[in-house]
C-alpha cells in the first residue's frame, strides 16, 4: 500500500508540474477561446482522452489520458527533431481494478538520443484461458487478479542518420496473483504462478526513417533488441529474451498508405508466468482478448491501408496473423490466428499529424474488440 500511495503521489506531482509548465502560456492567451481555437486549426498540444468502456475482464472502467506533445528542440522550427509525446494514464473500474502510469517517447535537441519507457502500478485483472491451446472455448477461462510494478524502456544514441544504438531495460514485479476458483482450465504448473520479480538489460538498435512516430505517412522503421533476465541482477528467473519490430509505409495511388508490420519476440530460458508473450492487443491482432494465447514465443504480421477522406479524416482497414507458441519449433502454418477490421481516424494536431482512432477487429474465433486510442496502431 505504501508503494501505491507513493506512486499516485509521484504522478500527482508530475501532473501538476505540467500543469505550471503550461500555464505561463495559457495566461497570455484568452481562455477558452485559445481551446476552441486549437480545436478548429487541429494543433493541440495537451489530448486528453477520457476513458469508459464496459469488459466482462474489467466491468465498467473509468477516467483519463493525457497526452502531451512537444519538440525537444531548442528551435521550434527545427525540422530535423520529430515531435516527441509523455502521456500519463490513470483509470479504476468498477471490479476495484486500477492503473497508473507515465509514458514518453522522446527525440532530444538534434535528435541526438531518443528515450522511451514507462513506469507505474497496476492492481489489474486479466483471463486466463491455456498456453497455445486453439481447442479451448472462449468461455473457458480463469480469472487472474494480481499487483504489478513496472519500469521499463529504451535509451538509445543516433550515430549518425536516424542509427540508434544503446539499451533496454526492464525491471518487473507481480504480487498478489489469485485465481477465481473454476474447474477448466485448471491452474497452470509454471514457474511465477503466485508472484515473479524480473530484471532485465540488453543492447537494442533501432533504424527510424520515418517522417513522423504516432501517424507515419512514408519511410520505414526497424528495431531489434537482445535483454538478459539473471539472479546477478536480482531477478528471479533467468532468461533471455529477443525482440525485433519491422515496419514500412507506402505512398499508393491515388493518396492512400499502405502499412506493413511484423513482429517477433522469441525467449529462452524460465520465463514467469505473467512474463509470457500475450497475442492480442490494440496494436497488433486487434480483436483477440489480450492473452487469448500466451507462451513463450510470440510472431505476428499485419497489414493497414489508410486512405484520407478530405482533410481531417481517414479511413482503415486492416489484416493480421500470428500466434504463440511454446517453442518456435511448433510453430505451424494451421495454426495461425488471423483477424480482420477496420476504423476512423480524426486529426487532432495538424503540424505533428496526430490523429484520434476507433477501430473495430473481428477475429478467426468470432470474437469482436473495439479500441479507441491516439495515434495509429503502428
Amino acid at each position: 500500500m505504501r508503494k501505491t500511495l507513493l506512486l499516485i503521489a509521484a504522478l500527482f506531482s508530475l501532473g501538476c508540474l505540467w500543469a505550471q509548465t503550461d500555464s505561463s502560456t495559457i495566461k497570455k492567451q484568452k481562455f477558452p477561446f485559445n481551446i476552441l481555437k486549437k480545436i478548429q486549426q487541429g494543433n493541440l498540444k495537451f489530448v486528453p482522452i477520457p476513458v469508459f468502456t464496459v469488459s466482462p475482464e474489467r466491468g465498467a472502467s473509468f477516467g483519463a489520458v493525457i497526452n502531451y506533445f512537444f519538440k525537444a528542440s531548442r528551435n521550434q522550427q527545427d525540422s530535423l527533431t520529430r515531435a516527441s509525446l509523455a502521456y500519463i494514464n490513470l483509470q479504476y473500474s468498477t471490479r476495484k481494478q486500477f492503473v497508473s502510469e507515465v509514458g514518453y517517447s522522446v527525440y532530444t535537441n538534434a535528435e541526438k538520443y531518443y528515450l522511451q519507457g514507462e513506469f507505474g502500478y497496476k492492481d489489474f485483472y486479466e483471463r486466463y484461458w491455456t498456453l497455445s491451446d486453439n481447442s479451448t472455448s472462449n468461455n473457458n477461462y480463469l480469472g487472474v487478479q494480481y499487483e504489478q510494478l513496472f519500469l521499463r524502456g529504451r535509451l538509445l544514441k543516433n550515430l549518425g542518420k536516424q542509427f540508434f544504438v544503446g539499451l533496454s531495460y526492464n525491471v518487473n514485479s507481480y504480487n498478489a496473483i489469485t485465481f477465481e476458483s473454476k474447474a477448466i482450465p485448471t491452474i497452470p504448473t509454471v514457474p511465477g504462478i503466485n508472484k515473479s520479480f524480473v530484471v532485465g538489460v540488453g543492447p537494442a538498435i533501432s533504424i527510424d526513417k520515418r517522417d513522423n512516430q504516432f501517424s507515419p505517412q512514408k519511410g520505414w522503421y526497424a528495431e531489434a533488441s537482445l535483454r538478459l533476465h539473471d539472479k546477478w541482477m536480482g531477478s528471479n528467473y533467468k532468461y533471455t529474451l529477443y525482440n525485433i519490430d519491422l515496419r514500412r509505409y507506402i505512398a499508393t495511388m491515388p493518396k492512400g498508405i499502405l502499412a506493413l508490420n511484423a513482429v517477433a519476440t522469441i525467449t529462452d530460458g524460465t520465463v514467469p508466468f505473467l512474463e509470457k508473450q500475450r497475442l492480442g492487443s490494440d496494436k497488433i491482432m486487434r480483436g483477440y482478448f489480450t492473452g487469448r494465447f500466451r507462451d513463450n514465443q510470440f510472431a505476428a504480421a499485419q497489414m493497414e491501408y489508410r486512405y484520407p477522406i478530405g482533410k481531417s479524416f481517414v479511413l482503415a482497414a486492416f489484416l493480421s496473423a500470428g500466434q504463440t507458441a511454446e517453442t518456435l519449433q511448433k510453430m505451424e502454418w494451421n495454426l495461425l490466428q488471423s483477424s480482420v477490421g477496420g476504423g476512423l481516424r480524426y486529426l487532432v494536431n495538424k503540424d505533428k499529424k496526430l490523429y484520434i482512432r476507433i477501430d473495430a477487429g473481428y477475429t478467426k474465433m468470432k470474437n469482436l474488440g473495439i479500441y479507441f486510442n491516439l495515434g495509429d496502431a503502428f
